[in-house]
């Protein structure tokens, strides 16, 4: 999985959140806001395509989080982008 082009992720406000390039920013319903494991999640995403097992284990290597709950932000994560036509 990677991210597609024409997605970016900006700090609007404080908040970590995902826009399209081709739509206006201004309206909250273009914009979806990143828990900071979302936001590494991204990071790895933007840089190569990598598997779900290879988010695991940086998830795990990077935060203080059980496994259950690493999968669990996994899934979530990859639904909310796969839903919106972020991820390939």
């Amino acid at each position: 999985m990677k991210i597609k082009e024409g997605f970016e992720l900006i700090n609007r406000s404080g908040q970590f959140v995902v826009v399209s390039k081709k739509k206006a920013v201004s309206s909250p319903d273009n914009y979806i806001v990143l828990t900071d494991t979302a936001v590494f999640l991204w990071n790895l995403l933007k840089e190569k395509d990598v598997t779900k097992t290879q988010m695991l284990n940086e998830l795990i290597e990077n935060f203080d989080i059980s496994t259950v709950l690493a999968l669990g932000d996994i899934d979530v994560f990859v639904r909310t982008m796969k839903e919106n036509g972020i991820i390939e």
